[in-house]
């Protein structure tokens, strides 16, 4: 009885241990498994998710080389956040590091971050690093980590750390 509870046990602990994973991936791969789309990050050790309007896209009709992943939460008003990547001049899937006035244009921003932080990135400044795994364009899919700064009108900046995505149309 004791060699079974402990082997249970041990089992159980073993599993959790193999399911955390620094890069998100065990998250990303719960989310592909339920068919769940699935947007989240820590912003200044805090995590945020999106509940609502997450997109992924892959060279979408009329932009033949752009990965567009975003997401939102809260209510749909003037307080809902709003988390938008596009990343242009992409072959497919890769490792994409970006900068404020970057020769592609790629842009990264959070909106309505609160009521002073109204928008941080995109002409504020952002500096972010985008390992994208997956980019498909039928069946659409999109996968990616992430990381990087976010500058804000005041001058704060957001740190994102442990980003996690995953869309499939």
């Amino acid at each position: 009885m004791y060699r079974m509870t402990f082997f249970l046990l041990f089992t159980a602990l073993m599993a959790c241990n193999s399911k955390q994973n620094t890069n998100g991936s065990a998250t990303v791969e719960a989310a592909k498994s339920s068919n769940t789309n699935f947007l989240s990050m820590k912003i200044n050790g805090q995590l945020w998710e999106a509940d609502h309007d997450i997109v992924g896209a892959f060279h979408p009709k009329g932009y033949d080389q752009l990965i567009i992943i975003g997401g939102s939460s809260g209510k749909k008003d003037k307080s809902e956040k709003s988390f938008t990547v596009n990343i242009y001049k992409t072959d497919g899937p890769g490792k994409y590091t970006f900068v404020q006035g970057n020769p592609a244009l790629s842009v990264a921003q959070m909106g309505n971050w609160s009521e002073e932080e109204y928008l941080c990135g995109s002409m504020m400044g952002f500096d972010v690093s985008f390992d994208v795994t997956k980019a498909t364009k039928n069946p659409t899919v999109v996968e990616a980590t992430f990381s990087g700064t976010l500058t804000c009108p005041s001058g704060k900046k957001l740190i994102i750390t442990e980003g996690k995505f995953y869309y499939e149309d």
